[in-house]
């Protein structure tokens, strides 16, 4: 295997850092991830000065909430943007030993200043993806998210925002079996708000080969099945309007399944589960919610590992294929979690991947890596 160039870079405050700070960094690492907030942290080497101060810090860049970018170039490609991210945190260590001091800045996305205030709000006659649309937009985020039907309706009753707003964007995409995350474009730098279901189709992003010799590159890959997750569901309310009985039934996932055989097939009998206190008074309401709970269940394939630097950047929300597995976990898998760890002369990347199914439909692509 050739060596994989790397570089990257880093933003402070929307322009380049300075060369005292990038020649003092000793370690970055970031977690992207569909699942949560997605992080980073700056490990920089510090060192006493002529007046007492101290490197880095007698600058100040890293203020409270000061935007922070860092971008990864692997191989020949342009450089992509992994994180925007927020500075939440400042740990320092003065250490007695030359050379031993340093100072660690951590941070987070666009979502951590989604969370900073609690509302109370009504969003009258708009379906949940114009309410993501429209919460995104306040923090200069690009909405990308999938059209949804209105739940609720005047005179019958308003949806109203209680918590910050991401916590409610976070409900609003559980009960449509959506993802909800922010996650920068690669080539602008653009934060994007996704709020849509996992994205199962297209080119997968990486060809992942385990244990197969010279090809092999992924170490330390495991794989979890959680066999007795995935679950139907059944539900009842009562339409208080006119005090109709409201039911609705989920057999199975509609989500494309990532495999020949869909987890939810595999019991037999099936589980099921009866949602209560919905809050949904519609039928095709109810019926949404009791979906998504089966949709989500599905996802208990779950698989990690380490890769190499020739496979390139891995991004949360896409797809890889992974081969020498053997038949039950050869396949797709849709990416949940990257994490990042760069040093001077390292780069490796430990991700998290899922799949609502097992085995091959035979439509994989294993092209080879660009590198």
């Amino acid at each position: 295997m050739t060596a994989v160039p790397l570089s990257y870079t880093i933003q402070i405050a929307m322009a380049p850092a300075p060369n005292a700070i990038m020649d003092a960094v000793q370690e970055i690492e970031i977690e992207a991830t569909t699942e949560a907030a997605s992080m980073f942290r700056l490990r920089l080497g510090i060192a006493q000065t002529a007046t007492s101060d101290w490197t880095v810090l007698e600058l100040d860049p890293f203020r409270p909430l000061v935007p922070v970018q860092i971008r990864v170039q692997a191989g020949t490609g342009i450089p992509e943007a992994i994180i925007n991210g927020y500075v939440t945190n400042q740990h320092v260590t003065y250490s007695d030993e030359p050379g031993k001091s340093v100072l660690e800045v951590t941070g987070m996305d666009a979502t951590f200043l989604m969370n900073l205030q609690e509302k109370v709000m009504l969003w009258p006659n708009m379906p949940d993806s114009a309410i993501a649309a429209a919460i995104f937009g306040q923090y200069t985020v690009i909405p990308q998210a999938q059209a949804t039907s209105p739940v609720l309706t005047e005179p019958e009753g308003t949806t109203t925002q209680r918590g910050t707003d991401i916590r409610f964007l976070r409900r609003l995409a559980a009960r449509n079996g959506f993802d909800c995350y922010v996650q920068p474009e690669p080539t602008t730098g653009l934060d994007t708000g996704y709020f849509q279901p996992p994205t199962l189709v297209g080119t997968p992003q990486a060809i992942l080969s385990v244990n197969m010799g010279e090809l092999t590159n992924v170490t330390g890959f495991r794989v979890q099945y959680d066999m007795l997750r995935p679950t139907t569901a059944a539900g009842s309310s009562l339409d208080t309007s006119n005090k109709s009985p409201q039911a609705a039934v989920a057999p199975a996932s509609l989500q494309v399944p990532l495999g020949l055989e869909g987890t939810l097939l595999r019991i037999v009998p099936p589980p099921i589960v009866r949602p209560a206190e919905t809050g949904q008074m519609k039928s095709p309401e109810l019926q949404s919610a009791a979906q998504s709970i089966v949709d989500r269940s599905t996802w208990c394939v779950v698989a990690e590992g380490e890769v190499r630097p020739d496979v390139g950047i891995l991004r949360p929300g896409k797809i890889v294929n992974v081969r020498g597995a053997g038949r039950v976990y050869n396949g797709s898998y849709y990416v949940t979690r990257v994490r990042h760890h760069i040093t001077k002369d390292n780069y490796t990347q430990q991700f998290q991947a899922r799949r609502n199914a097992v085995g091959m439909t035979g439509a994989e692509v294993y092209a080879s890596s660009p590198f």
